[in-house]
């Protein structure tokens, strides 16, 4: 899941992927990655995210090691996603 150092970074990384999808692009992880890097966005790989606090709009989310911002729609989805 990625996730953002602030509240406002995690929105406009949401704005900026809705923008892509609205304007016709497929979105897949390397869109993603590369809409992510210019919001200063980073993947974190845990199966153990759980969101923490709720602030404009966005959540807090941690594992326990590491912490950052997201969509309420993103963590949705990362809750949401098939079995690997």
């Amino acid at each position: 899941m990625f996730l953002c150092r602030s509240p406002v970074v995690a929105n406009d990384f949401w704005t900026d992927l809705n923008q892509a999808a609205g304007a016709g692009v497929k979105l897949n992880m390397d869109i993603a990655r590369n809409i992510a890097q210019k919001n200063g966005c980073s993947f974190v790989s845990s199966s153990s995210l759980k969101p923490v606090d709720f602030t404009a709009g966005q959540m807090a989310i941690t594992d326990g090691k590491v912490k950052g911002w997201a969509a309420p729609q993103l963590y949705i989805m990362y809750v949401n996603r098939p079995a690997n």
